[in-house]
């Protein structure tokens, strides 16, 4: 039986796009139920007591470097998004609204491509409905949900729950009650899917 794999994220988050391009073969060699739990970053920093490293000047000054490593081992393209940090409430909400409607792969792959691609303020109705029509995706179907009660508290839920569980940032993997956060530990958690 494959194990559930928990995939907390925030498209504002970097360290997510970097740790996204591998979720795919991770799940592929391991055989994982891959589980996507979309979350609001700043509402998970703001309970647990944790900083952006852009607010640290030291960790601040750090992460383009560990970021640009990152980038050449995984051979990805990259642009630092002007608009950091972005307000993701209304993207995430609609990450919510896309899998209910069944057309979240489309949708994931087009948050991530604006956001750490193209440069783009996803956390604007405007450019966000752009966003999702360029990718081909009905933007009235999904942007009109997501002022909706029940998709706002889905999205409160998955943040205070990630919360509940220990979650500090993103992303944050969960494998049999087991946390993996951030990037750099995507081996640990492929060796705890495997075992």
């Amino acid at each position: 039986m494959s194990k559930k794999l928990e995939y907390f994220f925030d498209y504002v988050s970097p360290f997510s796009y970097l740790a996204d391009s591998q979720v795919p073969g991770l799940v592929q060699r391991t055989g994982a139920e891959l589980i996507y739990r979309p979350f609001f970053l700043g509402g998970v920093m703001q309970a647990s007591g944790n900083s952006p490293p852009a607010t640290v000047p030291a960790k601040g000054a750090y992460m383009g470097v560990d970021i640009a490593r990152w980038l050449d081992r995984y051979g990805l393209e990259f642009k630092f998004n002007p608009n950091f940090p972005v307000m993701t409430v209304k993207p995430m909400r609609a990450a919510l609204v896309a899998l209910e409607q069944g057309v979240f792969p489309q949708f994931h792959q087009a948050m991530f491509k604006a956001m750490w691609r193209e440069e783009k303020n996803i956390g604007d109705a405007e450019v966000l409905a752009e966003v999702l029509s360029s990718a081909g995706l009905d933007a009235p179907a999904i942007l009109g949900r997501i002022g909706d009660d029940d998709v706002k508290e889905h999205l409160k839920a998955n943040t205070a729950e990630a919360v509940e569980r220990g979650a500090f940032g993103a992303p944050t993997f969960y494998v049999e009650g087991e946390m993996f956060f951030g990037n750099d530990r995507l081996d640990f958690l492929e060796a705890k899917l495997a075992s």
